[in-house]
């Protein structure tokens, strides 16, 4: 049986860093070695996509890297047909419009991980997030309830 998690795109590198300044020790340290690992591949999918998306509104070279108008500015070229009439230099309206739109969606999408090998190792994590000891704010306090909620739940459904 697979066990996985999931996360929103949007979280992906927030709770990777975030993760990392956890104390933890012996193998619920190797879980969120893992979890931080399999994060950042989710991660560089994500933003891969993104460019992918980027690349239908936008210039690319031969290589498929996304044109700029200058180094400074880091500002996208719009493809001639996607083009805002008035200023060349943007955008249009409406394939603007449809650009954020991908954009919200593939940011609100599911990252899904497969853990199943490791197990062992974020069973230990989830154990030791169960008596954390440290109090925890902000930040650290969402992460921490998104990735214990994510493992309780897929825990649970294994013991079903």
């Amino acid at each position: 049986m697979k066990t996985t998690i999931s996360f929103k795109n949007s979280e992906l590198a927030g709770i990777a860093n975030t993760l990392g300044g956890f104390k933890l020790k012996g193998k619920a340290s190797l879980g969120r070695s893992v979890l931080i690992h399999k994060l950042a591949l989710k991660q560089e999918e994500y933003m891969n996509d993104r460019v992918e998306v980027q690349r239908s509104y936008f210039e690319a070279d031969n290589r498929g890297n996304l044109k700029t108008l200058d180094k400074e500015s880091g500002k996208l070229i719009p493809k001639s047909e996607y083009a805002d009439k008035k200023d060349p230099s943007k955008l249009g309206e409406e394939p603007e419009g449809k650009l954020n739109k991908e954009m919200e969606d593939l940011t609100a999408e599911k990252a899904t991980i497969d853990f199943s090998e490791y197990s062992p190792r974020f069973k230990a994590l989830k154990a030791a997030l169960d008596d954390y000891p440290y109090e925890l704010e902000k930040d650290d306090a969402v992460v921490y309830s998104r990735v214990y909620d994510q493992l309780e739940e897929a825990f649970s459904k294994g013991e079903k």
